[in-house]
C-alpha cells in the first residue's frame, strides 16, 4: 500500500452523525451517564426527533405536553434535546413535520435559533393560527431552562415522504407505505396543495426567521424510483434545494455475514453516483439515515447487534468519505430493543456499546484530510489513510478476510518517527463483542512499516511524524 501524504481533500466532520429519537426518554437524555457515552461515540451531528415520529411529532404540542396535540407526552421534549446538546457540546439537525404548517415550522426554528426580544412576527397560517413573534418561542425555550439560543442550522422538511399510506396519501401512493403523510408525489411535496403548504412555503418561512439556516428536502436514492419523485423535487426546488436527502439501508432483512461487510461499495457508490448525476454540482448530499437493515422485523438473526455491522458500519464511513458525502446521520445513537429482538442503536438503552459504536468512535478519531492510497493488491482490505492538522497520520484499516493478514505500507513524503496500531476483531461476524487488542508497535525500521491485522477485524494505525 502506498500513501501520498501530501496528496488529499477535506473531510466533512458531519460525515459522523447520528440519530436521536424522542422515544429516548426524558429520563435518559438527562443522563450524565449517557452524555459520557454519547461524546465517547465520537458523533458529531444529532438528527432529531426521529424518523417516522418526526411527521406526528407537533413539536410545539409535546414541549407544552398538550395531550390533545402531542401523541407522546412521556417522550423527549424539544427542551430535553436542547438540554442533551448543551451537554455534550454537539450539533443538532431538526426534521420538521411535512404535515404542519410553514408557520408551525418557522416557530421551531424561533424556538430553537431566536431570541426573546425579537419582536418579528410570524403570522397566520392557513388554518387561522396566530403563530405570535420570534419572541413568542423563544420565550418558550427560556422556560424550559434555555434563555440562549441554540443555533440549528440544519433542517429537513418531513421524513421519507415518498413513502405516504394511500389513506393519507391517496390511492396513487404505495400501498405498503408507511408514513402518515399527505402526499407520495415529489412535485407535490414542493409546491404544495389547497390545503397544504409544501416544502417551499416552508422553508420560506423558516429563512424568515433565520436566513442562516440551510434546508434541505427528502429525496431517493434513485431519483426515478417511487414514480420520480426524486428528480420531481430537483426540478421544483430549483435554487431552493439547500441540501438532498438520502435514506438507504444496506439490506431488508437479516444477512449472511460475508455478504454485509462485502456490501459497503456495491451499495454507496451507485447511489451516490445515481443522485449526484441527477443533482446540480453545487448541491450537497446528506445521507440522514442509513444501517446494515432496514425493517427490524425482518432482522429476527440480530445482525444490527453484531460484529459483522461494526464491519459494515466502518466500511460505510470509508466509503461516505471518499465519495465526498458532507452529511451522514446512522440510525441510531439509541434506539432500545426491537420487537424482533434486534436494535438499530450504537449502543442499548443501558449505554452497553454494540460493535457498530467502536467503528463509529475510531473513525472520528481521523484526521481532517483523506490521503490518496494506491493498491494493496488485496481484495480483502479496506485503508483509508487520513492527516491530522498536527502532521499524524491515522488510517483506518480493515481486514474482512477471517485469516490474519500482514500489510505492507509505504509513505510518499512522509516519514515516521514512531507508529502504534489497535484493533478490533471478531471470532464470528455473529458475536456481539470484539476481541479487542492492545495497542502495540508497527515497525522497528521507520524505512519498512507492515500492519498485522486480525480476521475480521477494524485497525486504526496511528503514525508520529518526524520533527520538522
Amino acid at each position: 500500500m502506498l500513501v501520498d501524504a501530501a496528496d488529499g481533500r477535506p473531510i466533512d466532520r458531519r460525515v459522523f452523525g447520528t440519530n436521536l429519537p424522542a422515544w429516548a426518554r426524558p429520563e435518559l437524555l438527562s443522563d450524565p451517564r449517557f452524555h459520557d457515552a454519547a461524546t465517547a461515540s465520537g458523533t458529531t451531528l444529532i438528527r432529531m426527533p426521529g424518523g417516522s415520529w418526526s411527521n406526528l411529532y407537533d413539536w410545539s404540542g409535546c414541549e407544552q405536553r398538550d395531550p390533545d396535540r402531542c401523541l407522546w407526552t412521556w417522550a423527549a421534549r424539544p427542551s430535553d434535546f436542547i438540554d442533551f446538546l448543551q451537554a455534550t457540546d454537539l450539533a443538532g439537525m431538526w426534521t420538521v413535520s411535512i404535515n404542519e404548517t410553514a408557520q408551525s415550522a418557522a416557530a421551531a426554528v424561533a424556538f430553537f435559533n431566536g431570541a426573546t426580544d425579537d419582536d418579528r412576527p410570524i403570522g397566520v397560517d392557513r388554518n387561522g393560527v396566530d403563530w405570535g413573534t420570534v419572541g413568542t418561542w423563544a420565550d418558550l425555550r427560556e422556560q424550559g431552562g434555555n434563555p440562549d439560543p441554540i443555533g440549528i442550522s440544519l433542517w429537513e422538511v418531513g421524513n421519507e415522504v415518498f413513502g405516504a399510506q394511500q389513506q393519507t396519501g391517496g390511492s396513487g401512493c404505495a400501498d405498503f407505505g408507511w408514513e402518515p403523510v399527505w402526499t407520495c408525489r415529489g412535485a407535490e411535496y414542493i409546491t404544495g396543495n389547497s390545503d397544504h403548504d409544501g416544502a417551499l412555503e416552508i422553508r420560506a418561512a423558516m429563512l424568515a426567521v433565520d436566513d442562516s439556516i440551510e434546508v434541505g428536502f427528502v429525496g431517493t436514492g434513485d431519483p426515478q424510483n417511487w414514480n420520480n419523485f426524486g428528480n420531481e423535487v430537483i426540478d421544483q426546488a430549483g435554487d431552493a434545494l439547500d441540501f438532498y436527502i438520502v435514506h438507504f439501508y444496506g439490506f431488508s432483512s437479516s444477512v449472511d455475514g460475508d455478504e454485509a461487510i462485502r456490501r459497503p461499495p456495491d451499495l454507496w457508490n451507485p447511489v451516490i453516483g445515481a443522485v449526484s448525476q441527477a443533482l446540480p454540482a453545487s448541491v450537497p448530499i446528506a445521507v440522514t439515515e442509513y444501517n446494515l437493515v432496514s425493517n427490524e422485523v425482518n432482522d429476527a438473526e440480530l445482525t444490527m447487534t453484531q460484529t459483522m455491522n461494526g464491519l459494515f458500519l466502518a466500511d460505510t464511513l470509508g466509503q461516505l468519505v471518499t465519495l465526498d458525502v458532507p452529511i451522514a446521520n446512522q440510525w441510531n445513537l439509541v434506539n432500545g430493543t426491537t420487537t424482533s429482538g434486534t436494535d438499530y442503536g450504537l449502543m442499548s438503552v443501558d449505554r452497553v456499546p454494540f460493535p457498530a459504536f467502536t467503528a463509529m468512535s475510531l473513525w472520528t478519531r481521523t484526521g481532517s484530510t483523506l490521503l490518496s492510497s494506491f493498491g494493496s493488491g488485496n481484495d480483502d482490505i479496506r485503508f483509508y489513510a487520513t492527516l491530522h492538522e498536527d502532521g499524524r497520520i491515522v488510517a483506518v484499516i480493515l481486514n474482512l478476510a477471517e485469516s490474519t493478514e500482514e500489510l505492507p505500507v509505504q509513505f510518499d513524503r512522509f516519514e515516521a518517527a514512531s507508529g502504534s496500531v489497535e484493533s478490533y476483531s471478531a471470532a464470528d461476524l455473529t458475536d456481539s463483542e470484539w476481541v479487542e487488542s492492545t495497542s502495540r508497535p508497527v515497525f522497528d525500521d521507520p524505512s519498512s512499516i507492515t500492519v498485522d491485522l486480525p480476521g475480521w477485524s477494524i485497525n486504526l494505525l496511528e503514525l508520529v511524524p518526524t520533527s520538522s
